[in-house]
């Protein structure tokens, strides 16, 4: 029976729990995103910063690189931004709507609520 691990054995950071719909999104095999994955981290290993720091930088250059794999970009990339305004009125809109949806079925529940039942003369 062992009492001590294994020293000689490496261990690599667990694979990201979104890979497999990355691999589907890229239409690549999974197997192929793993690859990209460990090659990924194998590059960054180096570098001396924060975990949190570690991990989004390994998820960008991840992306980036199952983008290329794929021949084309899983995220699209905003050259322009989106017209503040309009997005503003268009979600102050639908807040009101919502408002009003909410207001239309407390009322109709109070109504129900309130009405006594009708009796059997």
């Amino acid at each position: 029976m062992k009492k001590h691990k294994n020293q000689n054995v490496i261990a690599s950071p667990a694979y990201p729990e979104v890979l497999p719909w990355f691999a589907r999104r890229a239409n690549i095999s999974e197997a192929r995103a793993k690859a990209l994955w460990d090659l990924t981290c194998a590059e960054l290993d180096g570098q001396s910063a924060a975990p949190a720091e570690l991990a989004k930088a390994r998820m960008a250059q991840f992306i980036e690189r199952i983008g290329q794999e794929a021949g084309l970009p899983v995220t699209p990339e905003y050259t322009e931004q989106p017209d503040q305004f309009a997005w503003l009125c268009r979600h102050q809109a639908r807040l009101g709507d919502m408002a009003l949806v909410a207001s239309g079925a407390i009322a109709k529940f109070w109504q129900q609520a309130m009405t006594p039942p009708k009796l059997a003369r």
